[in-house]
């Protein structure tokens, strides 16, 4: 068991030095978006949570813990009539937990026009980004619990497609120290290039187009490969007894990605476990007090403050069914509103 927990946490050290090889350009921009809603309204600072159906979006280790059955569902407005859908389900199998999630950005139509016809086609296309992903999280030790996400992910843009995998790897550390602390460590987006294909690259040149041609000339391009954006994240989790029936959250987490700043969240919440929770968070929370910020201050990302919370109704009826709402701000951008379902059974 020793030689497991040594194999996990050598993986997650070799995916943080990758990222700290140097930062760069990457694509599949999607699967960085927030996945669920608890999380969002904690800026992200989910890593080192532990028995939630939504760290299948941030930590597979997190799942271990999740006691019965459970389903959430999201939907984020996103940009530009932009939709943001996801849906996780994890089952608890002895002293593991197997995880299914799915997440999709989605366009909706869009209307196409050319040089020609700046006005329109009259054709419409879409482009959508979609990702999927079976987990296995279990008990390594008393105190270690480690996952892993094998997932596939698909792009498309007309008639232009990219489909590749990735591997999420985390660990979750109960210390049993002060106010109850938890570690959290996870490398996202592991995986190899990917590379647009499809009809869209591919061409007809009619020979009277090409001088001494015979005949038509058929071509096709070849897209330029891109990496994913793969990132590590290392988090901390301690609770604090407000009264005989609730607590207060502290949440750090530390994210270094291959095509970003650094950045540090801190996020804080207020819960009735089983009821009600209330949550916020920012990547600079001394931006809260500043009338002016930087763009270096809000990250790559641009994401300023968030804020959310849930309320479970079913806690009187034994089956949990939690109704969440989260808001995200942007700097440039309006925010975004997220709303998200989830049940226990």
């Amino acid at each position: 068991m020793k030689k497991l927990v040594l194999f996990f946490m050598t993986i997650l050290f070799f995916g943080f030095t990758q990222i700290n090889a140097g930062q760069g350009s990457a694509g599949a921009q999607f699967l960085q978006i927030f996945g669920g809603t608890h999380a969002s309204a904690l800026s992200g600072a989910f890593t080192a949570y532990q028995g939630s159906v939504q760290s299948l979006f941030w930590n597979p280790a997190g799942i271990r813990e999740v006691m019965h059955t459970s389903v959430n569902i999201t939907h984020a407005e996103y940009f530009a009539g932009i939709n943001y859908e996801n849906v996780a389900i994890a089952i608890p199998v002895g002293n593991a937990t197997i995880g299914i999630h799915a997440i999709g950005l989605l366009s909706g139509d869009i209307d196409e026009t050319t040089v020609e016809e700046d006005e329109g086609t009259g054709d419409t296309f879409t482009a959508n980004d979609y990702a999927a992903g079976i987990s296995f999280a279990r008990a390594m030790t008393n105190k270690f619990d480690a996952g892993v996400t094998l997932k596939l992910i698909n792009q498309n843009l007309a008639k232009v497609s990219a489909t590749g995998w990735a591997f999420d790897i985390g660990a979750l550390y109960k210390t049993g120290l002060f106010a109850n602390l938890r570690i959290g460590f996870s490398v996202r987006n592991f995986g190899p290039d990917l590379q647009y294909s499809g009809e869209g690259l591919e061409g007809l040149i009619e020979r009277s187009d090409v001088v001494g041609a015979e005949e038509d000339v058929k071509y096709k391009l070849v897209s330029e490969q891109y990496s994913l954006p793969m990132s590590f994240h290392i988090g901390a989790v301690m609770d604090f007894k407000v009264s005989n029936s609730s607590k207060i959250l502290l949440n750090f987490d530390a994210t270094n990605s291959i095509d970003q700043k650094e950045s540090i969240v801190t996020a804080l919440e207020w819960q009735i476990p089983d009821f009600i929770y209330v949550a916020m968070g920012n990547a600079n929370m001394g931006a809260l007090f500043q009338s002016n910020v930087s763009d270096e201050d809000l990250g790559g990302n641009m994401r300023g403050f968030t804020f959310g919370g849930g309320i479970n109704f079913g806690r009187f009826t034994g089956n949990p069914f939690w109704v969440e709402y989260s808001w995200e701000d942007h700097k440039y951008l309006k925010a975004i509103h997220r709303v998200g379902l989830e049940l226990s059974f």
